[in-house]
């Protein structure tokens, strides 16, 4: 918390006009302070990059000295970057200490003014108070300033001659102090907030911003903006702010100019008030609200309107259409909206993230609409907008008390992100990425600081805020469903409730939440101590590693189960790569090195066994020790259903004919039972367990056992049962997480034929869960070996004809994405494909063949769906067929044909120049096509087996080229050693400093980064080291393998990684200018 003022801010009013050409604001606020102690003489401000022009206290004049901390960013014309080091203290003075910034403007009070004396009582800053009254003991200060070289915290946007985009502006916001000030005098943290009165002043309409541009700019009439037709001269500006709408009125001093006013009574921080203004179309939604949901809220009904530039109106609706749906589910599940009723969403161009939420108002990137014919963006957008609209509860009316808290209320939003998505597109969708986002933490949690950790880190390097937004929503989930089978309710909710209930009256001072009242909070309402479940979870780092061994004791009637933790053994080492290298140099200059492994994690953990008649039971055991012996009862008596018996049951199915059930089990439920009659096993060459195994799995006890099956753990377990267990737990346990740890069960185990048939039966029943006959599919490519005569491939490729196909032709039917489930397989299929490899690690031509004739014979002439998404799997999919893994190999391949290889390569990069080309002409959404292009040539020339076209990278990367599709060629022009190419960096820097979109900015950056992290891991390879010197090869090849090795684990350390970035980059002047430059 900040360090305790002598007064508080309890009403700001604001008023800004703003200059759409020039790029200016020209405001003033007044502050509206209530001093706490008698002895006030000095008020100080946050306020950056702007013009003080005067200063008023109650009216009269005080002494204003003002200081702007961006002018210590200014660099000495005659500095190098051998002088970084004093750069970067400027650059740590301007962000302030622990994530608070400095306060520039010190107003010292005049001699001869009294300070009125504080209120009586404790004040509260979520008490509404009229600015119209006038009440004893509120001084107000009034500034008037102008802010001219605008940097951070607002954007304009088609306000330059030579931008063909509408011409509008808004504020860019994040949840870091120091934003605000940018534009406004205030006292800029996340903890102190008061009421607003904003009036926003611009011109009337697009005619009215192009008449100011044209009396700007000396150019001729006829090199104006040429996307502004005539007609568009007439569209209205409007504003878009945070709060209510109060009035609109003509600005009296300038007849092209409007003024609007906006009142927000309940009181937020400065970084929630958010506003736009341009030409927006106003579009109500609510018209897609259930008029049952709406009865239902009755009063507490929110209005949902959004707001989109030109044309665009329609892809809002289609592209926010649930809204209206999502805000009446967060209302009863979080209670009444906090703001005002009405929530507004504003689309706009240039954003540099995909939402920014503020009060009553979020932000979104024009690049999340879509029309109604993409399909891919559905799941990804909904979750992005759904998460700004959550974050109005937690986010921007509850703010983190410390940095360190921040995994807390991203955590909290999140989950609660998830909980709507998991009602608008079902249980299954939500589980299987629930336990993929596991899977991802159990990849990049090692050498990472905790979670409570990482929030120290102000501002957060991007792919921290990356790790803590995928883990601690995880870690809260497996939290709620511990604390729910503690006290028998949900906790978890009750206690977010009970925050958001807080918050409003005020027994939550500020909003401000922190990890340790959570704590508290959660323990009083579950009755139970959870020190250890953070200990383990939020203030340590890891997960843990579970060995499980099983034996049925028939003599006790027990199931005898051994788990250890092996994660002290098991866990790898953490290796710098090019995507952690300034995380982990960051982390090492703070001191935040990551904790050592914890030997042993503790908790509850629920074992599910499924017995010999089909029931489970469940057993609660406590997890204490690393190594852990368990005795569990069985209850069951009768035999295993055998699995022959379920292969007649299926047959007769399929026949068409009845069996005798008596003295038999009839199994009730069971997927992947496809393909069952002597037909199918003959023509999809499916194998069927031997008379051995089935006598083994007559005599076992129980059917099959899950570890964690009640997702409490982020953890990796490995169970030591047979194969067939998992198969009945692939066919017979109805949920999703239980089915996607049996098929990755049997994708990682030894391919035999066997595994094939179990993998195509998953592929080939519909009623399946998409994603888990997905993954079936890639595990065939696996089984695709000469030892199993390519059997996996035969299963994709028939698959495929069965579906898709116009019978064994191999020509694709025309294209019908009508079944989302269909269409997510159908990309699957290929992409498997591709991955095939025969033993010289080359794509067999058979699969080369198959997939370029779906690309070329693709029809979607009668399908109500875009392909593009489709055709750009294709492309990445053809272009993984020409990466082999051991070229030389191919020469000792009998079954290989080189000149037939060349011909089928030749026609693959043809085809794919042709859909390039075609996107060109008729470009698709976001050109996916041409970037899937880009993509899969660059992979080509990461190989070594295509030359990298400069000339048509540098054609994509110029303004005006779609935004996503300019990254794609930006990144394309960086991979193979990009920043060895002294004029590639001088024109990737001068985009960097000098581009006008804050997004290519940004992300290019990013781009940057990750490419010189890259450097700092990578040897660039010197052809002619050993030229000349053939008769010291022999000799010294011993050593030089070793001191190549050498390196090489050298180069997975911090201070390794570093010094081989100084010999790798440290010659390159024209980088080290062109980064200077890019900071001057």
């Amino acid at each position: 918390m900040e360090e305790t003022r002598q007064f508080q801010i309890v009403h700001q009013k604001v008023g800004l006009d703003v200059k759409l050409v020039g790029k200016k604001i020209r405001g003033w606020t007044e502050i509206h302070i209530v001093p706490l102690t008698p002895s006030l003489r000095e008020v100080r401000l946050n306020c950056r990059q702007m013009t003080v022009m005067s200063v008023l206290v109650n009216g009269k004049k005080p002494t204003a000295n003002y200081e702007d901390n961006y002018d210590l960013l200014r660099v000495n014309k005659y500095a190098t970057i051998h002088q970084h080091h004093f750069f970067q203290k400027k650059v740590d003075t301007v962000l302030g200490k622990n994530g608070k910034p400095p306060e520039e403007l010190v107003i010292t009070f005049p001699k001869n003014m009294k300070v009125p004396m504080p209120l009586d009582g404790p004040l509260n800053t979520l008490d509404t108070i009229d600015p119209s009254e006038e009440i004893a003991g509120i001084i107000v200060i009034r500034i008037e300033f102008l802010v001219k070289s605008i940097r951070d915290g607002f954007a304009f946007v088609g306000c330059d001659g030579d931008d063909l985009r509408y011409p509008h502006a808004y504020t860019t916001g994040n949840p870091y102090p120091g934003s605000s000030a940018c534009l406004i005098p205030t006292l800029d943290t996340i903890h102190d907030r008061w009421t607003w009165d904003i009036d926003l002043t611009f011109p009337k309409t697009v005619g009215d911003v192009l008449k100011a541009m044209r009396r700007q700019s000396s150019v001729s009439q006829s090199s104006e903006k040429s996307m502004q037709p005539n007609e568009d001269d007439d569209l209205d500006m409007t504003a878009v702010c945070s709060g209510d709408f109060v009035t609109e009125m003509d600005c009296p001093t300038d007849s092209n100019k409007k003024t609007i006013r906006f009142k927000h009574s309940v009181a937020v921080t400065p970084q929630a008030i958010m506003f736009a203004i341009g030409p927006f179309t106003k579009v109500g939604l609510s018209e897609f609200r259930d008029e049952q949901q709406d009865d239902k809220a009755g009063p507490n009904s929110v209005e949902v309107i959004g707001y989109a530039l030109p044309d665009r109106e329609e892809e809002l609706k289609n592209t926010c259409m649930f809204l209206p749906r999502a805000v009446d589910f967060y209302i009863f599940d979080l209670g009444i909206f906090p703001f005002s009723k009405c929530f507004k969403v504003c689309f706009v161009d240039d954003l540099a993230v995909e939402t920014s939420p503020g009060a009553s108002l979020c932000i979104c990137s024009n690049e999340l609409l879509f029309p109604a014919d993409v399909i891919d963006q559905i799941y990804p957008v909904t979750r992005a907008i759904t998460h700004g609209l959550t974050a109005q509860w937690l986010g921007v009316n509850i703010v983190p008390m410390d940095w360190a808290d921040l995994w807390l209320i991203v955590g909290l939003a999140r989950l609660k992100t998830g909980s709507f998505l998991r009602k608008l597109f079902g249980n299954n969708e939500f589980r299987y990425r629930l336990k993929k986002d596991a899977e991802q933490i159990c990849e990049l949690d090692i050498g990472r600081p905790p979670l409570y950790t990482q929030g120290l880190q102000i501002p957060l390097e991007p792919t921290e805020l990356d790790f803590i937004q995928l883990k601690a929503p995880v870690v809260l989930s497996i939290l709620d469903r511990r604390l729910a089978k503690v006290s028998g309710s949900k906790v978890l909710d009750r206690a977010v409730s009970k925050l958001i209930v807080n918050a409003k009256t005020g027994d939550l001072p500020n909003g401000a939440l922190s990890t340790a009242i959570f704590i508290r909070l959660c323990e009083k309402l579950a009755h139970t101590k959870l020190e250890a479940f953070f200990n383990q979870w939020v203030y340590g780092s890891g997960y843990p590693r579970f060995e499980v061994g099983q034996r049925f004791n028939k003599k006790k009637m027990l199931v005898e189960m051994n788990i250890r933790q092996v994660q002290m053994n098991e866990t790898p080492k953490h290796k710098v790569t090019g995507e952690s290298f300034f995380r982990d140099v960051r982390m090492h200059e703070l001191g935040l090195n990551a904790d050592e492994i914890q030997p042993c994690f503790t908790g509850p953990m629920t074992i599910r066994i499924h017995e010999a008649d089909g029931t489970p039971y469940e057993h609660v055991v406590e997890i204490k020790e690393m190594a852990q012996k368990l005795e569990i009862p069985y209850n069951t008596k009768y035999k295993r259903l055998k699995r022959s018996r379920r292969q007649k049951e299926r047959a007769a199915a399929a026949a068409g004919m009845e069996m005798d059930n008596q003295n038999e089990e009839v199994l009730l439920y069971c997927l992947g039972d496809v393909l069952q009659t002597e037909d199918d096993v003959a023509n999809w060459q499916l194998d069927e367990w031997t008379k051995e195994e089935e006598d083994r799995m007559s005599q076992e006890s129980f059917e099959w056992i899950r570890l964690d099956a009640d997702f409490e753990w982020i953890c990796m377990v490995t169970v030591n049962q047979p194969d067939y267990m998992f198969l009945s737990q692939l066919q017979q346990d109805r949920d999703v997480i239980a089915q996607y740890e049996a098929i990755q069960y049997f994708k990682t185990i030894r391919e035999t034929r066997l595994v094939s048939t179990i993998l195509l039966r998953t592929l080939m029943d519909r009623r399946y869960y998409y994603g888990i006959r997905v993954e079936a599919a890639y595990g065939l490519a696996r089984c695709a070996t000469k030892e199993l005569d390519n059997i996996g491939l035969f299963h994709l490729m028939k698959a495929f004809h069965y579906f898709f196909c116009n019978g064994e032709s191999g020509i694709p039917r025309g294209n019908d994405f009508q079944n989302f489930m269909q269409y997510y397989v159908q990309k699957a299929i290929p992409s498997a494909i591709s991955n095939v490899r025969n033993d010289s690690g080359s794509t067999p031509l058979k699969a080369q063949r198959f997939l370029l004739d779906l690309l070329k014979y693709n029809d979607n002439a009668n399908n109500a769906y875009t392909d593009a998404f489709y055709i750009a799997d294709l492309i990445r999919a053809l272009g993984n067929t020409l990466i082999s893994t051991d070229y030389a190999a191919d020469v000792y391949n009998l079954d290989y044909d080189p000149d037939e290889a060349q011909e089928l390569r030749a026609q693959i990069l043809e085809e794919i120049e042709r859909h390039q080309r075609l996107d060109a002409w008729l470009p698709g959404y976001h050109n996916i096509v041409t970037q899937a292009a880009l993509q899969a040539k660059m992979r080509l020339v990461r190989a070594g087996t295509l030359k990298k076209n400069l000339k048509e990278l540098l054609i994509y990367s110029k303004e005006g080229t779609n935004e996503l599709l300019r990254l794609c060629a930006f990144q394309a022009l960086l991979d193979d050693d990009g920043l060895h190419n002294p004029y590639l960096v001088k024109y990737l820097l001068g985009v960097v400093g000098k581009d006008p979109a804050n997004y290519m900015r940004y992300n290019i950056l990013r781009l940057l980064v990750r490419a010189i992290g890259a450097a700092a891991v990578t040897v660039k390879e010197d052809d002619g080291a050993l030229a000349g010197h053939d008769e010291m090869i022999i000799e010294t090849e011993n050593n030089d393998r070793m001191n190549a090795r050498q390196a090489e684990l050298a180069r997975e350390t911090v201070l390794g990684a570093w010094d081989n970035l100084r010999k790798e980059l440290g010659g390159m002047v024209e980088l080290q200018r062109g980064i200077w430059s890019a900071v001057q």
